[in-house]
């Protein structure tokens, strides 16, 4: 992916993350296991997994790949982060109509889309230290910068940043929240999910 989201440029991210899953779902689980159950890696693997299947024909359109992709979701996990996800996926594909690409500012009101929706239906908040503060991280970070940035990389960056600011914040919701102050030091697993899986769509 460039500075433009593309049909093909999704894909190749998805085939690039499957290529690399077994490394993020072992560095998931080990994350996992000091905030939860220790099964986020196995979780985002199923996922990735499903995503790739469903690669076999692939569509001329952004928002229809991406409902695809919420299908396929939905289908292999059932957990909290696997809604929240599919959640995302058919918020943004709303918003991309039926569009074969979508530059900068079109990302930017699809990631809009996707924060609403979530939060809407998760009742997670900015601040939470969920995949939704990921999520808003790199869609301020997007909205900033100029079209001559790879929206990639700006994205790997913005996550990367959030990653280490809320490290030393307590979670305030979800199964990390029974930890309480323990939660301080520990990286929330479904932000950390986000910075793997785009680093794997970048590798």
């Amino acid at each position: 992916m460039s500075d433009v989201l593309t049909v093909a440029g999704i894909a190749d991210a998805v085939r690039r993350m499957h290529a690399g899953a077994a490394s993020i779902r072992d560095e998931l689980n080990a994350a996992d296991r000091l905030l939860g159950d220790g099964d986020t890696g196995m979780t985002i693997a199923a996922v990735v997994s499903a995503w790739h299947d469903a690669l076999a024909t692939v569509p001329a359109d952004v928002a229809t790949l991406l409902r695809e992709l919420a299908r396929e979701t939905r289908r292999a996990s059932g957990s909290s982060l696997g809604s929240v996800l599919a959640i995302g996926l058919v918020a943004a594909a709303k918003q991309a109509a039926m569009h074969t690409s979508a530059d900068r500012e079109a990302v930017v009101a699809m990631l809009d889309a996707a924060v609403a929706a979530i939060a809407e239906r998760s009742g997670a908040a900015p601040g939470d230290k969920t995949v939704l503060d990921a999520l808003l991280a790199v869609r301020d970070a997007l909205a900033r910068a100029s079209d001559e940035h790879a929206l990639l990389d700006v994205a790997i960056q913005a996550l990367t940043e959030a990653l280490a600011a809320f490290r030393s914040r307590e979670a305030r919701i979800g199964r990390a929240r029974m930890y309480g102050a323990k939660s301080i030091g520990h990286d929330d697993p479904g932000m950390l999910a986000a910075l793997l899986l785009l680093r794997g769509a970048a590798s």
